[in-house]
């Protein structure tokens, strides 16, 4: 679950700042599936929640906008996930805490169990609020395309230096420049930590770069994609759909052109996020995305 406030002014520290407090169904894998289950893909989410009223809801929740749950499980004596944030007025994040505790119980042994519907699969998506042993399981395990959402820097080192046999990772730039120890100033500085990211095994590499768009990457091709335009109300969620949209791309066609399509379908992905207040945009669908994502309002510089 999120729970979320935007104040009505400037933000004060140290202070009780008047504003608007948000509860809606939250977290990384949870927002991950339910863009994708909105982008048309039949989506099975692994995960673990509490045998508490908040599990109870997000898992009728997932269930109400077609995620297969069948594979998640309750864990007695442990809370669901919490999520809780705070942003500036223009509703960019400023702050936030995350309980993921519950996570631990996704265990590489229950992976084994989950074996066989991972396999059958076309794709994998793992975010690192999984343990370290675990996020390494699922690559042994899998025989399908993995991609990674870092989720932030402090769960960035699961997977530092371990990213062979991994298909794909969306860092943002702070996280880019943990996992790869190279301060990043600038798109040249971000097209460096991209190929350092690749040289340490991972095939395709989306740094988002904030108001700067994203740059896509694998070992031939660099392209920065621009950002399109949006009125932003809250950003939370906007890294979440924007994941979603790079596997949407590779399910729809992972071709030559692969690496240009997700970073629009990303981009067009976030801008309709931001858009709105919660963190999912129910209104992402395959047609508005490929929309969005054929308007006006972005360009492509080729760096390599």
């Amino acid at each position: 679950m999120d729970i979320g406030g935007t104040p009505y002014n400037e933000l004060i520290s140290e202070d009780s700042n008047p504003g608007r407090i948000t509860v809606t169904f939250g977290g990384v894998g949870r927002n991950i599936a339910h863009n994708l289950a909105n982008l048309g893909v039949n989506t099975k989410l692994i995960t673990a929640v509490g045998n508490d009223p908040f599990g109870n809801e997000i898992l009728n929740y997932c269930e109400k906008y077609g995620i297969d749950t069948e594979y998640s499980i309750k864990v007695d004596d442990v809370r669901s996930s919490l999520y809780m944030y705070i942003n500036d007025k223009e509703g960019d994040m400023k702050l936030a805490l995350s309980d993921m505790e519950i996570c631990s119980h996704i265990t590489p042994e229950y992976i084994d169990k989950c074996a066989d519907i991972i396999n059958r699969s076309s794709a994998v998506v793992a975010d690192c609020n999984l343990t370290h042993e675990t996020l390494m399981h699922i690559r042994e395990v899998s025989k399908v395309p993995i991609f990674i959402d870092t989720v932030s820097v402090n769960k960035s080192p699961k997977i530092k230096n371990n990213l062979s046999g991994i298909y794909s990772i969306k860092p943002n730039i702070i996280e880019a420049e943990y996992l790869t120890d190279i301060k990043i100033n600038n798109s040249e500085d971000c097209a460096a930590a991209a190929m350092k990211l690749i040289d340490q095994g991972v095939e395709k590499v989306f740094i988002s770069m904030d108001k700067d768009g994203i740059l896509a990457a694998d070992k031939d091709k660099i392209y920065v994609t621009a950002n399109y335009d949006a009125e932003p109300v809250c950003t939370t969620g906007a890294g979440d759909s924007s994941t979603a949209a790079v596997v949407w791309a590779y399910l729809l066609n992972h071709d030559e052109d692969y690496l240009i399509t997700a970073s629009k379908a990303s981009n067009a992905a976030a801008a309709m996020t931001i858009e709105v207040q919660e963190s999912i945009n129910n209104d992402i669908t395959p047609e508005l995305l490929l929309h969005r994502m054929n308007g006006s309002g972005t360009n492509i510089d080729i760096i390599k």
